[in-house]
């Protein structure tokens, strides 16, 4: 059985083991402030392993990940409470035309508690939930980093996030059951595939108290709670870097290749170019 102690130091849980809301709820609070999203290793065009010696590393290592490397973790991190997990898919739709049909691409874990039905992420970028959500079509619902609400849908149920002032869909749903075999192969779509914004953007996501740091591409914004969103162009590849360790708390040097990926990223993207004027980023 792996060691989830160092994953428990990593985000300051130092409570007992007792599969209580309270315990779930303060759970993904840390993971969701402490572990950031990233995709790094698919940028990089390295391979994203999901067993969990190798994603508790990476972590311990000032990584981040994304969606199935989170939540793998944090169901690993649940079981070992006795909470009830389930493990989803989902089909993506924020950003996405109503009209496509996305693949089921993104992991997510239902709970059962007292009775009751919940679903936890911890993988899902910028609008990532950091509470629980009751299973409960309807019902706005508050987290610590805004409101989100689960709907009814055709595929089953649609989780939605309010981001400036608009009800937004996030992914579709439905509670059949998913296992390691599924998640390895959305993972190797989803970190391989010509068609996987992975390979091709720059992603990088810290939740905080304050509100949601964003990297993607050659922009960097901060999306404080209850503020208007702040941004800033990055120029350089080394002022990416440094963000990313200053900022993100993600230590990337060692990845072969990602300076090129980057540096190609600046170039498609025109930033190297003469620097727009920006606002400070601020916390």
């Amino acid at each position: 059985m792996t060691d989830l102690s160092p994953y428990f130091d990593l985000i300051g849980y130092r409570h007992g083991g007792a599969p209580t809301l309270e315990a779930l709820r303060e759970l993904q609070l840390r993971h969701t402030h402490t572990i950031p999203f990233e995709n790094l290793t698919p940028l990089a065009g390295l391979p994203v392993r999901l067993d969990l010696p190798s994603l508790l590393n990476k972590f311990s290592a000032r990584r981040g990940g994304y969606c199935f490397e989170h939540n793998i973790v944090f169901r690993h991190a649940l079981d070992s409470f006795g909470f009830s997990t389930r493990a989803l898919l989902a089909r993506v739709r924020y950003n996405q035309p109503p009209e496509l049909i996305t693949p089921q691409t993104h992991m997510l874990l239902m709970i059962e508690l007292d009775g009751e039905r919940w679903i936890a992420d911890t993988g899902f970028g910028r609008a990532v939930p950091t509470a629980p959500l009751r299973l409960q079509p309807g019902a706005v619902q508050e987290t610590p980093n805004g409101p989100y609400r689960v709907m009814e849908d055709e595929a089953g149920y649609r989780l939605e996030a309010e981001l400036a002032g608009r009800w937004e869909p996030l992914y579709v749903f439905d509670l059949t059951p998913r296992y390691q075999s599924d998640f390895e192969m959305s993972n190797w779509y989803v970190s391989t595939h010509g068609n996987s914004h992975f390979v091709h953007d720059l992603v990088v996501v810290r939740s905080s108290p304050a509100g949601r740091r964003v990297i993607y591409n050659t922009r960097h914004s901060f999306y404080g709670i209850g503020a208007e969103p702040v941004h800033m162009q990055l120029t350089s590849v080394d002022a990416i870097f440094a963000l990313l360790r200053s900022e993100f708390g993600i230590e990337a040097e060692p990845l072969p290749g990602l300076r090129t990926r980057i540096g190609r990223i600046l170039k498609r993207d025109g930033a190297a170019k003469a620097p727009r004027p920006a606002a400070r980023v601020r916390a």
